[in-house]
């Protein structure tokens, strides 16, 4: 659920000129500044010829490296807590925010729940400070340290160092996993200042809402989304960038770009191909086991939107969104949709369990239905009517007479440039299947 922008920037400007003292048995109310500890270990210089570990003495602060975040706290009108995740002109709210106290401990806990994702962040708080994990429960052992203080209103810098070159514009970047690795993005920035917004665009989707600062010839920009943690930590040097990039505790790789006015990725429309004109029928069990199938009489002579899903996928929110809200602006459209979700968990009573959740607090109106693994070899098993799925989400257009005739790899969401264009060509899409069938 998001909530106006503007909103939120009139109470972030509140509280960023004022402290108030926490008087609260629960989280206090106004802006906190938290981080996700990726290193918190003491740096260490291993003697040459030696076995000899030396401790480097350097300050607490320097021996942490961090992804940070922004978000507020607030009461309903039941005085129940809210949180309010920003990155940059996306706000996200987590509405399940509970507190207690540990009978053993004595201790002061919280836990907010990161619906519709699987994950959580619990741990404990004393007056302005919270300590806990982010922990992510679909995805195994996965846990990153969290911590945050109160009225702290900064992202990166509290007091950065004047800027001379500025990262606004487009480039057209490459991301290096290795030697043999390597995938295309376009970059997309606008610059205020030191404040730094947009995203990466890739052919199998986008980095969400990012927020950063630029400090000196440097830049950075985080985004904590309720699924995932990511940092870039880059260099402008005229009409290059490049630097690191961090996915929560587990991936970094390397990047590098040049300013364009063209960016260019391959055709979404374009990536997978299908292979036959067949008619494509499947059946896949929904979240309440029952059976469904597109070919069943109530879909006969309708368009079908088939959406290859996953729960724990922040583009497949995205592309959910749409759908929902094009449903809601076209109630009389010819079509019927269909989310076939791809889960981690290997426990197929598991995984009914997560997509039942997952409708429950989407408010899905169309038809949820489980697929399998979330891999895309396992995946591409499933519909043999395409060469390869390359990517969660995917979108299958089907004629009605159930042949697929256009597949739309990856999602360009609401953080992009090409999110309009996407509506766009979704609405003449189904206008053009709805006229052929009248001809």
């Amino acid at each position: 659920m998001k909530f106006p922008s503007l909103y939120f920037l009139a109470l972030f400007s509140v509280f960023s000129c004022i402290h108030i003292p926490n008087q609260y048995n629960s989280l206090a109310p106004g802006i906190w500044r938290g981080e996700f500890v990726l290193n918190d270990q003491n740096q260490i210089i291993i003697t040459k010829g030696k076995d000899e570990v030396i401790t480097r003495d350097v300050s607490p602060e320097k021996k942490k490296f961090t992804i940070p975040c922004n978000f507020m706290v607030y009461y309903n009108l039941e005085k129940q807590a809210q949180i309010v995740w920003i990155n940059g002109k996306d706000s996200i709210v987590s509405k399940e925010v509970y507190v207690g106290r540990n009978g053993k401990t004595g201790e002061d806990t919280f836990l907010i729940e990161m619906h519709p994702y699987d994950a959580c962040i619990k741990g404990i708080f004393d007056n302005d400070q919270m300590k806990g994990n982010f922990i992510v429960r679909d995805k195994k052992n996965y846990s990153i340290p969290f911590q945050a203080k109160f009225a702290q209103n900064y992202r990166f810098e509290k007091n950065p160092i004047s800027t001379f070159q500025s990262v606004a514009g487009e480039w057209q970047v490459n991301f290096i996993e290795d030697d043999s690795t390597s995938f295309a993005a376009v970059g997309e920035f606008t610059q205020d200042r030191d404040r730094i917004q947009g995203t990466f665009r890739t052919e199998t989707g986008d980095f969400g809402f990012l927020e950063g600062q630029a400090n000196g010839n440097s830049f950075k920009l985080s985004c904590f989304d309720g699924a995932h943690v990511f940092l870039f930590d880059g260099v402008i040097d005229k009409d290059s960038i490049y630097g690191d990039f961090y996915s929560g505790n587990h991936f970094k790789c390397k990047f590098q770009g040049k300013r364009t006015n063209s960016g260019l990725l391959k055709n979404a429309n374009e990536i997978a191909k299908i292979k036959s004109n067949q008619a494509f029928i499947f059946q896949f069990e929904n979240q309440d086991g029952k059976m469904i199938t597109n070919n069943a009489e109530e879909y006969k002579d309708k368009i079908k939107i088939v959406q290859l899903s996953g729960t724990w996928c922040p583009n497949c929110k995205d592309e959910s969104n749409f759908l929902k809200t094009y449903l809601e602006n076209n109630p009389n459209a010819p079509i019927s949709v269909f989310a076939i979700f791809f889960e981690r968990s290997a426990d197929k009573t598991k995984a009914l369990q997560r997509i039942k959740n997952y409708k429950d607090q989407m408010q899905i109106p169309y038809n949820t239905l489980y697929g399998g693994i979330s891999n895309r070899d396992s995946a591409s098993s499933k519909i043999p009517a395409i060469d390869q799925i390359h990517a969660f989400p995917t979108l299958l257009y089907l004629n009605q007479q159930n042949q697929i005739v256009k597949v739309h790899t990856g999602f360009d969401g609401p953080a992009t440039s090409k999110y309009k264009e996407f509506a766009e060509d979704f609405h003449n899409t189904i206008e053009r299947l709805s006229n052929s069938n009248k001809n």
